[in-house]
Parts: structure tokens; C-alpha cells; sequence
């Protein structure tokens, strides 16, 4: 039996004991994180399967995996030879799980979950389903390290502060605008769950989360005095000196079931019902105000200071490309480089540039047909290797103090292209265009958009099975609610309307299995285009500089307007890359940056 099996197995022995019925396995940890540290990543424990989206639920009979579009693949290669079974999502992040696992279970069955790992709205969403059935939810905080019992410990890395050099708006200004909110309620508090709400809030960073530099805390934000539940230990004696300036106590992390109902008896709370893990609010005893993240509302909305700096990253992040871009056109004429060779040395040539941290998520090297794999990861031993021909997409990214950056490239690297790929990826390259240069109205939501995105894909019987674009951080979560670009209003990204000055990719694809990925990503800043007598319009403009392969474009599919975008951008490369290159490597830009 695999390890795998064999994990289901014990967990099903405990069920057993327990008198479940069913256990429920998400993504998350307490915060509603999308990416979570070592110690949470209980649904790869028992799935096998490591992608960042996905919920498994375990019967006496069953081991079902739900997930989206971009890892049906993954999920064959990952849980292939185990117990595990796909269940492939129709709607991207929909909880479909849930009326599946209430109706096979019969009335007045049980099932476990670990409240801490699911929210307020999660849970309410599943009572809709499970209380006609009388079916019955059982809080099990300790089953899994019954099981796990090497499991990771909590990130210990010492916490250290973003500087107002970087953030634009120091952490008084920004409590100030959370205290006036606490006023306009006519509440005690406002409680904050979410990770990256609370590192922007609070002005903090560490390494908490792979490829994410947040700190696993609580925030309560009080009207005289405020609380960040955290390790301790983890912060310097200056820092913890910075917080008691501004009224704001350090405690132990656990210290939270404790607090919370010391503080909320009596008062009044306000939070976010889709961050609150279950436990948190059951722990509450005063009244519970819900709405959607303030915090959350003035992250998205990206100060001068934090353009200006991204603009910075995208340059650095442009010499890295270029560099790496040359080091692998070279190295291709005399070696095959596997896609594992190749994300690593990518890494190597952003950690030479200033101020740089980390990848903002592990690099996405597929070749030829890995390229389908939509959220694909080179495995260190046996993965593809690369010749001087072919197909290559490349999605990758960077954490800088100043930034965060979030790029994808397809190249052909040498042979014939087929015109089933040109006509594929000028459909891309047109949709890519198309959003880019949208004019729209104030209000206009992520799901309208979306389709323009895709229209030329569907006149040519194409499309693919993701979101067009999803919000980004500076020196944040590289997937950053709440505005994005989705064909559904399931999530924020399709229902939330687009403002000025926040950071979203445009990234449309097309995806033929065990054949090719084609890919086109770049950041945006959306800004006020013009405001007449009909109102506001908005618009974009491209932050990310690098450029877009043309040796796959059928120029017989693109209209005049879609080769000048295509040239005036590559224009913009060139004039903002060029001065800080070698010769020879201006000479290469020059080549790739070809009007058309």
C-alpha cells in the first residue's frame, strides 16, 4: 500500500473511533490563506496532491479531491496509483463538495472538520445543506496530529517591518482609517484574520508562507488600544518598542481563544465573515458586525509610492529576463537543459538584482506538452528536457522589498510552427491586446471583462479553463483579492468592479493536452482615462517589460490596431531596458523588440 493509501487508511480508522461519518480536508489554514505553511498543508498530506486549490473529503468508501481546471492534470500525475479521486469542478472555486457530501450521507450522520481551517460563510454555506438532513458537524482541532505525527512546526523567522519608503503610508495613518470605520460602526473593535491584511495593516513581513512574506498573526484594532497575536519571540525588542508607541500589544498567537472573548463580551466586533475562521467565531461573545474587509478594500487600491517602486521591480525584473532569456538561447545550442535546470537558473539571475527576496511562487517551466499543465511544477528528477526546438512557457515571478512581479512568456525555440499554433497564439495575443487597451465605465465588474479576453479564441473554437487575471501585491500575495478577471461571479475577481490604481495580470491562454501551453501574461495598473458628461472611464497600462515573442504570430490574423499595440509596446521595452544593458545585450533586445 502507498503512503497515500495508507494515510486515508488511518484516517479512516479514526473516523471510525470518532463515530464521523465523513472529514472534511481544505486548502487553508486559520487565515484563509491561499498558499499556507508547512504545518497546514494537511490536504497534500493526505491527497498527494500539492496545488494550491482544493478540497478533499473522506468517506468510509470515498477519497473525493475537488479542484478546478488548472490542475486536472496535475491531480492524474500527483494522486496517480492512490485511493484518490478526482472530482473535476464545473465553476472555478465553487464549494461543490458540499451537496455531494450531503446527499450521499444519510440523515443524522456526522462530519468532522477542523473549525480553525474553515470560515464563518463556509461554514453557514454547509449547514444550508447539511441541517434539513440533520446532519451533524463535529469540531476536531486534534485528529490530524494523531496521524501526522512529524508534522512541521509554526514558521519561527524573525518578523521585520516594510519601511515607509516601500509601503507609502505609515502604520498610525493606516490604523487611523481602520479606527474611523470602528467609530462609523459604532463599535469596540475590528477583528483581522487575513494574513495580508494584516502584514499591509501593520507594516510587517517575514517568510512565513513559501514564495509570501507574511506573518501568521491575528490583528484587533481598537479605538485607544490595539493587539497583534503573534509569536512573541519573533520580534526584536525595538520592534515590539515601535508597537507600544503606537498602543499596540504583542501577544502570544494562542493567547487569541483566550482574548477574544475577554475582549468581546459586551462589545461590538467588526470582521469579515469569509476570513473569520469558525473557531475565532464561536470564541466571540459580543456582537458581530460583518462586512467585507476594509483592510482588504484599501490594500487593493496602490498608493504613488508603491507604483513608483513596482515600476522599479518590472525594470529589474525585465534585465533579469533578458539575461536569463540570451543564457538559454546560447546554452540550447549545445546541451538539452531540463525544465528543473532551467526554472533554478531563471531564480539565479533575479536574486542578482537589488533589493530582490524571493520567487513570488514556484517557477511554471513547461515544455511541449507540459506546457497544458496549467500550474505545472519540474520535478528536480525527471523532468522534461528542453532542445532547440519547440514549444516553452515560462510563468514565473519575484518578491522584492519594493514589489512584487508576475510574468509569463511562450517561446519558440526552433523548427517549424505548425498553424494550429500561430492561429492559437495570436488568439491569445489578441485577446491579451484587446483587454489591455479596454476602455470601460466606473463599476464595470471582472466577469465583463473577462470575455473580451477570450473573443477571439471562440471565433476560432478555442478557449481555456481559468480566470483571465487576478489582483497582485507590492512585496505581497502575488495573488491579491479582490479585483480580477473570471468568467463567473463566484469569486471576488469576477464580481468585484475594477478601480483606479490597483495591480491585475491580463494572462488569456490556450491549452491542448500532451501538446502545447501558449500563455501571455503581463501586470497592469488601471487608471482614470477620462471623465465626460456619460462619466468615468478607466483603462490600463502595462507595468511589465519584456517582449512578446513573435516568431508564433500568423500577422494575416492581427488587425492595424494589434500590431501597433504590439509595436509600441515593444518600443517601451526597449527604451525602458536598453540603458541599463551590455551591448551585446541591447543588441539581443533590439532583435526581440522588431517592429512588426
Amino acid at each position: 500500500m502507498n503512503i497515500i493509501n495508507t494515510r486515508i487508511q488511518q484516517l479512516r480508522e479514526k473516523m471510525k473511533a470518532l463515530k464521523l461519518d465523513a472529514y472534511i480536508v481544505p486548502s487553508t489554514d486559520p487565515h484563509q490563506s491561499e498558499y499556507v505553511c508547512d504545518y497546514w498543508k494537511v490536504r497534500t498530506y493526505f491527497s498527494g496532491f500539492s496545488g494550491s486549490a482544493g478540497t478533499l473529503v473522506v468517506t468510509a468508501n470515498e477519497a473525493a479531491l475537488w479542484t478546478d481546471g488548472r490542475y486536472f492534470l496535475q491531480v492524474e500525475q500527483e494522486c496517480a496509483g492512490t485511493d484518490v479521486h478526482l472530482f473535476k469542478q464545473v465553476v472555478p472555486h465553487a464549494p461543490e463538495h458540499i451537496p455531494w457530501i450531503c446527499n450521499e450521507l444519510a440523515e443524522n450522520a456526522v462530519i468532522g472538520l477542523d473549525y480553525r481551517q474553515f470560515s464563518k460563510s463556509q461554514i453557514d454555506y454547509l449547514l444550508g445543506f447539511s441541517t434539513p438532513k440533520n446532519i451533524v458537524l463535529n469540531h476536531q482541532p486534534h485528529l490530524v496530529n494523531e496521524i501526522w505525527t512529524d508534522r512541521p512546526a509554526l514558521p519561527s523567522e524573525k518578523v521585520k517591518v516594510h519601511s515607509l519608503e516601500f509601503s507609502g503610508e505609515s502604520t498610525a495613518s493606516k490604523l487611523n482609517k481602520v479606527k474611523a470605520e470602528i467609530e462609523n460602526q459604532q463599535a469596540d473593535y475590528y477583528l483581522l484574520s487575513s494574513l495580508d491584511d494584516i502584514a499591509w495593516l501593520f507594516n510587517i513581513r517575514s517568510t512565513d508562507i513559501d514564495f509570501t512574506p507574511l506573518v501568521t498573526a491575528y490583528g484587533v484594532v481598537g479605538k485607544e488600544k490595539s493587539y497583534l497575536f503573534s509569536d512573541t519571540n519573533r520580534y526584536s525588542s525595538e520592534l515590539i518598542e515601535v508597537f507600544n508607541t503606537l498602543n499596540i500589544e504583542v501577544l502570544d498567537y494562542d493567547l487569541i481563544a483566550d482574548k477574544l472573548p475577554e475582549l468581546s463580551k459586551g462589545k461590538k466586533i467588526v470582521t469579515d465573515a469569509a476570513s473569520l475562521n469558525y473557531a475565532s467565531f464561536d470564541a466571540i461573545e459580543g456582537e458581530i458586525i460583518f462586512q467585507q474587509s476594509l483592510v482588504q478594500q484599501l490594500k487593493t487600491i496602490k498608493n504613488e509610492v508603491e507604483i513608483e517602486n513596482t515600476k522599479k521591480c518590472m525594470l529589474k525584473d525585465g534585465l533579469a529576463m533578458t539575461k536569463f532569456f540570451m543564457w538559454l538561447e546560447d546554452e540550447l545550442k549545445e546541451r538539452a537543459i531540463s525544465e528543473y535546470e532551467i526554472g533554478k537558473k531563471l531564480t539565479s539571475f533575479r536574486k542578482e538584482q537589488p533589493l530582490y527576496k524571493d520567487d513570488s511562487f514556484a517557477s511554471i517551466v513547461g515544455y511541449q506538452g507540459n506546457g497544458a499543465i496549467i500550474h505545472y511544477t519540474a520535478p528536480e528528477k525527471g523532468s522534461a528536457m528542453v532542445e532547440n526546438k519547440g514549444l516553452l512557457l515560462i510563468d514565473s515571478g519575484a518578491q522584492y522589498e519594493n514589489g512584487t512581479t508576475d510574468i509569463t512568456r511562450t517561446v519558440w525555440l526552433g523548427g517549424e510552427v505548425s498553424e494550429e499554433i500561430k492561429t492559437a497564439y495570436t488568439s491569445v495575443l489578441k485577446g491579451h491586446i484587446e483587454l489591455d487597451q479596454m476602455q470601460f465605465p466606473k463599476g464595470t465588474v471582472g466577469m465583463q471583462l473577462d470575455a473580451f479576453a477570450r473573443m477571439h479564441l471562440w471565433k476560432q473554437g478555442l478557449n481555456f479553463p481559468h480566470g483571465t487575471g487576478h489582483g497582485i501585491g507590492s512585496y505581497g500575495m502575488v495573488h491579491e483579492p479582490t479585483q480580477g478577471f473570471t468568467s463567473n461571479m463566484t469569486t471576488s475577481r469576477g464580481a468585484e468592479a475594477h478601480k483606479p490604481n490597483q495591480f491585475t495580470t491580463i494572462e488569456p491562454g490556450c491549452y491542448k493536452k500532451d501538446t502545447y501551453g501558449i500563455r501571455i501574461e503581463n501586470v497592469v495598473v488601471s487608471k482614470v482615462n477620462e471623465i465626460n458628461d456619460f462619466g468615468e472611464f478607466y483603462g490600463f497600462e502595462a507595468l511589465t517589460v519584456f517582449p512578446i515573442d513573435t516568431q508564433l504570430i500568423d500577422v494575416t490574423l492581427l488587425e492595424k490596431s494589434q500590431i501597433d499595440w504590439l509595436n509600441n509596446y515593444h518600443e517601451k521595452v526597449y527604451n525602458t531596458l536598453s540603458t541599463k544593458l551590455k551591448p551585446s545585450e541591447k543588441d539581443w533586445l533590439k532583435e526581440k523588440c522588431k517592429a512588426l
